[in-house]
């Protein structure tokens, strides 16, 4: 990485960063030791809104949620119709974490000509990212470098800086473009680990699949490996915990079973990753969809998993309503838990909670 560039995303800081789930860690020496936070004696929890960006419509409720609710972590869409409205209001908030949601979806910043192999060449969606993006093996390498760095380069000029993470890369060519990219802008990406899919949620896709329903073709029941974090990363003891459970009341075919059994509060309340049984100095992460519908949101945006995309249409608004229900907000004041936005995770600073503070909020557990 040139100097420039390092000076322009040093706000990223400095320190080592890591989890390791099991057992205590010693502290990095240097830099990395001023960074350690402060022990306060609670668990420590990320609360992330995903799709922001999606649309100018979907932002209104992504932001209703930043404003009244407990987010505390923005993923945002940089190829989308609602980008530059979120990245600008994003502005505002600067107790926020920026984070690069990486679905591509919408269409390249770059002309499409100019990266032909990254696009639909015909059809209602000619000129939108193509479908198989991620794995297919003749998507041209310089075609997906200049179109994330062209990307990286909008977010600059709207918000100001780069985002704070980034989504992780693979072996198929826009995986590595993604690495490179990442690496050249110094952006944070496989810095959690995840707990794998649980028995629970498995079943739930095979007996949808047996049944036959739309939404269950999409998904696989076989049982994956949870992830580990970047060793740069392992000390943080950033952990995604069962997040799949999360979602398993909005995979059905049935709107109206969504309609009235989707309901985010109790994946805390109810503890159903286990949150609370965890060592409490871990860093918990877990992302939500806030959001008001527009046709966009329902019918363009998500192309590929027609049943996922009606399935959001109401639990996207469900997450607006969960996300700044008092039943939420009463379960982290009770459990002690320190709400904290991605910078301070990787970094251990206290943004989020000085926000909090700072506005006389009752979520504020540092003092």
């Amino acid at each position: 990485m040139t100097s420039n560039r390092r000076d322009f995303f040093r706000i990223m800081g400095s320190g080592a960063a890591g989890m390791a789930i099991q057992a205590a860690f010693p502290t990095s020496a240097g830099a990395a030791s001023a960074a350690q936070p402060t022990k306060v004696g609670g668990r420590k929890m990320v609360v992330r809104a995903d799709d922001i960006g999606m649309s100018k419509v979907c932002n209104i409720g992504a932001f209703e949620a930043i404003e009244n609710g407990v987010v505390t972590a923005a993923d945002v869409m940089l190829d989308s119709p609602g980008t530059e409205d979120a990245l600008e209001r994003l502005r505002a908030y600067p107790w926020i974490s920026l984070g690069w949601h990486m679905h591509m979806w919408g269409a390249p910043v770059l002309d499409p000509k100019q990266v032909p192999s990254l696009v639909e060449k015909s059809g209602p969606f000619a000129g939108r990212f193509r479908e198989d993006l991620r794995t297919a093996e003749d998507v041209v390498f310089d075609e997906a470098l200049a179109e994330l760095r062209a990307q990286l380069i909008r977010c600059i000029k709207i918000f100001g800086r780069a985002p704070d993470t980034s989504g992780g890369g693979g072996d198929s060519p826009w995986g590595r473009a993604v690495k490179q990219v990442n690496e050249e802008f110094g952006l944070p990406y496989n810095f959690a680990s995840t707990a794998p899919p649980n028995e629970k949620y498995l079943k739930h896709i095979r007996d949808a699949q047996q049944a036959g329903q739309e939404w269950a073709k999409y998904y696989s029941a076989k049982p994956t490996p949870g992830t580990q974090a970047d060793p740069k990363w392992a000390h943080r003891k950033i952990f995604v915990p069962a997040g799949t459970t999360a979602y398993i009341d909005l995979l059905t075919d049935s709107i109206s079973a969504v309609e009235k059994n989707y309901d985010p509060v109790l994946f805390y309340t109810e503890d159903r990753a286990g949150i609370l049984k965890y060592p409490d100095d871990m860093i918990f992460v877990q992302a939500w969809h806030p959001g008001y519908v527009d046709y966009y949101t329902y019918r363009l945006g998500e192309r590929a998993n027609r049943a996922r995309a009606q399935q959001f249409v109401v639990g996207r608004t469900q997450d607006v309503a969960a996300m700044c229900d008092m039943r939420l907000k009463n379960w982290i004041k009770q459990n002690r838990i320190e709400l904290v936005n991605l910078r301070d995770a990787l970094y251990g600073t206290h943004e989020y909670q000085n926000h909090l503070r700072a506005i006389g909020s009752d979520l504020y557990m540092r003092g």
